[in-house]
């Protein structure tokens, strides 16, 4: 069984793209960027298709939609037996991730990822990650998130944004 707990961050990168473990990407986390296909109508874009890296062994179970207000802070929690893949459609967003598996080569290490109707990008967050994210001032954040599991309240391990037992440094935005 995975073992995951609040690990304090002892390193912190900005995310752009998959990058690996070497150079600080949490290891399992996975980023898509987005390819659109404009025309005189507005584009299309693909999130995944089942053959790519971003969902390798992952079934959806379910996918699920949400609304946040600009300057709200939704933070952390974590799952030990769910992966979620997170695809911020309109406004923009910092992912924050916490590598809080016990077990993991970059336990202890934090990314932040830039995602959003300007940055069109998915991540792929595996158990075991805290996570959670800052809506950037600008347009309200809606979201799609794909999981491999259905939801679980009991599956579901939070702690406040700015616990100290992490230590993770938001930008100045309240939690509300």
């Amino acid at each position: 069984m995975l073992e995951a707990k609040p690990a304090k961050v002892r390193s912190h990168h900005l995310i752009h793209s998959n990058v690996g473990p070497a150079k600080g990407q949490i290891d399992g986390a996975t980023i898509k960027e987005l390819k659109l296909w404009p025309d005189d109508r507005g584009h299309f874009g693909e999130i995944f298709r089942d053959n790519e890296e971003i969902v390798a062994g992952f079934a959806v179970k379910q996918s699920s939609l949400t609304l946040t207000r600009p300057n709200v802070i939704k933070a952390f929690h974590f799952h030990l037996e769910q992966d979620d893949v997170f695809v911020p459609l309109r406004g923009t967003i910092r992912i924050a991730l916490v590598d809080c598996r016990v077990q993991s080569p970059t336990f202890g290490i934090a990314n932040s990822i830039f995602a959003g109707a300007q940055y069109p990008k998915a991540v792929r967050i595996p158990r075991g990650v805290a996570h959670g994210y800052e809506v950037l001032p600008g347009d309200d954040l809606l979201m799609v998130y794909y999981t491999n599991q259905h939801y679980n309240p009991k599956d579901e391990h939070r702690f406040h944004h700015d616990d100290p037992a992490i230590g993770f440094t938001w930008w100045g935005i309240e939690n509300r």
